[in-house]
């Protein structure tokens, strides 16, 4: 397995994340630092940059735990690698959220609005225009909420489109990489059923180390995909993609409580 370089602030996140947003002690976070090479040093000066920045936060001296800011993209993630359940039939219809009227002057703005609408799998159709299929499960209004928890401004508009000509209906599916999402869904699926088909031959620093690595990759993967129904994407070998990585987690974290336990006694 190929190992990524991992550094003192995204490990502290990802094994909050493993632990599924419980605490975890700075004993527990410097242990895992030595699997990575990581310094006692840089993990405490990370510890105290994400403690300033409102990331975590200490409920007593040396235990930490996501701040309830950050519970909000957390418990999303972590509801998201729970299995894929947020779509419904599609009925060819699509969602439209207008921004024109909101500039692009204030970066800061526009940074925090384009996330959002990415992280809900909405796409540019022209300036000002973001489009995606209307299959998410979350009924319309709850959506625009959501949106505007995640940055999007109040002042944004969100429609339902029931149809475009047909140019605009041809190139619209190619807003999305799907060819890209459809073999990175068949990639990573087979690389974690070969992971775990042969884990329990690795020792365990090892086993924890990668479950962490390869949850680094595929985890984000699946973070950030734009739940495209059936006409765009493989939905069967997406979902089995979603299975594959909720295996891995639970296996993962089953190999952390058991790494904690040998190194703590």
């Amino acid at each position: 397995m190929t190992i990524a370089k991992m550094n003192a602030r995204d490990l502290i996140i990802d094994l909050l994340l493993g632990l599924q947003g419980r605490e975890i002690s700075i004993k527990q976070i410097i242990i895992a630092a030595k699997l990575f090479d990581i310094s006692e040093n840089s993990i405490r000066v990370a510890v105290t940059r994400l403690s300033n920045e409102g990331v975590i936060e200490a409920i007593e001296r040396g235990i930490y735990q996501f701040t309830a800011q950050s519970h909000e993209w957390a418990d999303v993630m972590l509801n998201r690698k729970n299995g894929i359940k947020q779509t419904k039939p599609w009925n060819h219809q699509y969602l439209a959220v207008l921004t024109g009227v909101l500039g692009r002057v204030d970066r800061t703005a526009l940074n925090r609005r384009e996330r959002a609408l990415k992280h809900f799998g909405f796409k540019e159709l022209e300036q000002g225009i973001y489009i995606r299929p209307d299959n998410l499960a979350i009924p319309f209004k709850a959506l625009f909420l959501e949106l505007q928890t995640s940055g999007l401004e109040k002042t944004a508009k969100i429609c339902q489109i029931n149809d475009f000509d047909e140019s605009t209906l041809f190139n619209i599916p190619k807003l999305w990489p799907t060819q890209t999402l459809n073999e990175n869904y068949k990639k990573y699926n087979g690389m974690i059923q070969k992971w775990l088909d042969t884990v329990d031959q690795l020792t365990l620093d090892i086993a924890a180390k990668e479950s962490l690595l390869l949850g680094r990759q595929t985890i984000s993967l699946l973070m950030n995909d734009p739940l495209l129904p059936q006409d765009f994407v493989d939905v069967e070998l997406r979902q089995e993609f979603a299975s594959s990585v909720q295996r891995l987690d639970q296996t993962g974290l089953l190999l952390w409580q058991k790494f904690y336990e040998s190194h703590l006694i």
